[in-house]
């Protein structure tokens, strides 16, 4: 349970980990774009999640990418790590060597491709709190693990000493708001998908926002979602929200994320870089309909497009 553990809030790019033509970590484009998103407003950071390849990252990379973070926010930002995995305790000594870092929490999801039950989930997230003892912000993605935290699954592991957030990003909304009910005031509760539902989740009680594609896309455009939502600056907040819907809907139709998240981010001219194998860059072709759409959208500078 949070019980003022942290005050997380705001936008938390879950941040991409840009890689070399090679497949080295290429520090210096995460340093700058780190660096260029704290600039633009962010509120914190997710490091080495779904959008940052965690699957293509060994346990000493991740590490790695958590000091780089922490160094370049200097305590302007909270950094949370991602340390998911199958093995209960391997997840755990992760996470623990994370705090280490100097991060501030890690994210965790439940364990994937196992088919856990109820009993095994809760087991897997007592005995990393209890080894760990760091922040841990939940993490709701059943599309990609088949394991749903619901509501009432919550509102046994928000008793957990360690567990003060959640990213709650099933499909359903209504399950979002349902979380909110049922944990919002033991826990903070932020939502995924944010480009396409951060205002309706910020009405219906988010705390903040874990996104990908829009912050690091749009940059302080993006990240002006949250702060106009829940200042209630409604009809410009529902002006931003269409164009991080369009924009999210048009870059996720071409290739696989988030390759094309970073060719993206690569034509406009900010840090991307390469995804690692088993994904690929987009290809030639795919790459042109990219600067197409870039180009509609306003996004592609006289710099990027020369």
């Amino acid at each position: 349970m949070n019980n003022g553990k942290v005050e997380w809030g705001g936008v938390f790019p879950a941040i991409i980990t840009p890689f070399t033509k090679s497949g080295e970590i290429d520090e210096a484009k995460f340093r700058d774009l780190l660096d260029l998103l704290i600039s633009e407003g962010i509120d914190g950071v997710v490091v080495a999640g779904c959008t940052g390849e965690s699957w293509a990252l060994k346990g000493e990379e991740r590490l790695r990418l958590f000091r780089l973070a922490v160094d370049v926010a200097q305590g302007r930002i909270p950094v949370v790590g991602s340390t998911s995995g199958i093995i209960t305790s391997e997840v755990m000594e992760l996470s623990k060597a994370t705090k280490e870092t100097g991060a501030e929490g890690v994210m965790i999801l439940p364990p994937f491709f196992a088919r856990v039950g109820r009993r095994e989930v809760i087991h897997h997230y007592q005995v990393i709190s209890d080894g760990a003892q760091v922040p841990i912000m939940l993490y709701n993605l059943p599309n990609r693990t088949n394991v749903n935290l619901t509501p009432e699954i919550l509102d046994e592991l928000v008793d957990i000493e360690w567990i003060v957030a959640i990213k709650e990003s099933h499909d359903d909304f209504p399950q979002f708001e349902a979380t909110v009910a049922a944990v919002g005031e033991r826990i903070r509760v932020f939502t995924g998908n944010s480009a396409n539902r951060g205002l309706a989740a910020v009405m219906m009680g988010a705390v903040g926002f874990v996104g990908a594609f829009e912050p690091q896309i749009l940059g302080a455009e993006g990240i002006s979602l949250f702060e106009l939502s829940v200042s209630g600056k409604l009809d410009e907040a529902r002006r931003v929200q269409n164009r991080t819907l369009a924009v999210n809907s048009a870059v996720r139709g071409i290739g696989t994320a988030p390759a094309n998240l970073k060719a993206a981010l690569n034509l406009i001219g900010r840090p991307g870089g390469h995804v690692r194998p088993p994904l690929l860059d987009l290809d030639e072709a795919q790459t042109e309909q990219m600067r197409r759409v870039v180009a509609e959208f306003g996004l592609l500078t006289l710099s990027a497009a020369e």
